[in-house]
Formats: C-alpha cells, structure tokens, sequence
C-alpha cells in the first residue's frame, strides 16, 4: 500500500507542478545557448529550494531532448521521481549518506549523459546544507566530460517552506525568470586543490 500511496501523491504533485506552471509569466535569459538546436544533452546544476519548475520548463522549452533526474533512495525522493517521470524524466536513485548507492547513482548518470539526456542535479540536495555544492556533479563532469551549465531559477512571489531547503513554492500568475548561466566543462584530471577550484566555480556561478 505504501509504494501506491507514494505513486499516487507523485502524480498529484506533477498535476500541481502543470496547473501553476501554466499560470506563470516565464522570462528567460540564454547566456548559455541552451536554445541551439545543435546541442546535445547538458547537466543542468539547480538547488534543491528551486526545482519546482524546473520539469514543467524543460518540457515546455526541451520536449524534444530526453530528461533524467538524481533523487535520493528515501520516500522524498520516490515522490519526486513518480513526478518527475510524467514529464518524462528517468530517475538514478542515489544517496551521498551511502557510497555504494551514491556510486551506482553516478555511473546510471553517467550512462544518460552519453546517451545525450537533459540532466537535472541539485548540489546542494538531498540534505543540504541550502546553497552548498556538493562535490558529486563535479565527480559527473569529471567522468563524462559532460558540458555543466547552472540553472538560476527566480520567482517574483513565492511560498517559503520551514524546511532545510527553505523549499520556494511559486504563486500563481507570479513571474519566474530563468537564468542560464554560460556552461563549463571539468578536466578529467584533476589534483584535490584544482577540484575545490572547479566546484566554488559552479556554486558561485549559481547564486543564491
């Protein structure tokens, strides 16, 4: 019964994430070139307390690029991967808390990267703390060469959650721009110190 409830309230979330997305004033700005029809699949770097839209967004902007999303292995995570998939997202069940499923997480993520997939990582997730980056999308781009551009999400009305997050719920009819910031690449070489380089590029770059 607890895997149907799960379901249940994943499809529920996604009918909300399409019934306030519908209402929103979305304005984006391309510093990327996330819009050329040349490009392949990216991973898009978001935190945790903005990806509300970020499904909805890639659908309306994306449909012809397939998506797939990094949650945790908890019960949060299972309702984000049921919402995520009605909009067509795969989901790579990871935990930083245990490395050999955050191991495996990585090397699914790794796969869709070279299959060309959108995918959605939020850095900072799934326990925060809000706005760190953690080093694991680094780790991707390391492995995959893979091009990493940050997502800055922005709502001009919102609902503030008493989470670790601070998880933003927009209101309807409110505005949201979308920032894509220019993307980056890692070396796949890389010493300890040249790492912590790359990853407070990537959080800077994210804002908050």
């Amino acid at each position: 019964m607890a895997k149907i409830r799960i379901k249940n309230i994943g499809k529920v979330i996604a009918l909300l994430m399409r019934g306030i997305g519908a209402t929103l004033r979305l304005e984006v700005e391309d510093k990327a070139g996330a819009f050329d029809t040349a490009r392949t699949g990216w991973i898009w770097a978001f935190w945790h307390n903005r990806m509300f839209v970020i499904p909805y967004i890639h659908e309306q902007w994306f449909a012809h690029i397939p998506g797939a999303i990094l949650t945790s292995p908890s019960g949060d995570g299972q309702i984000i991967a049921d919402a995520c998939a009605t909009f067509g997202f795969e989901a790579a069940r990871g935990s930083s808390s245990k490395p050999q499923k955050g191991l495996s997480a990585l090397i699914m993520m790794a796969d869709k990267v070279k299959e060309g997939r959108d995918i959605g990582i939020t850095p900072d997730g799934p326990r925060g703390p809000m706005y760190q980056m953690q080093p694991g999308i680094i780790k991707l781009g390391q492995l995959t060469g893979g091009t990493i551009v940050p997502v800055r999400v922005e709502y001009s009305r919102a609902i503030r959650f008493k989470t670790w997050d601070q998880f933003m719920l927009p209101l309807p009819f409110s505005k949201v721009k979308v920032v894509f910031e220019p993307t980056m690449t890692v070396p796949r070489r890389m010493t300890e110190e040249e790492f912590e380089i790359q990853r407070m590029k990537l959080e800077s770059a994210m804002g908050q």
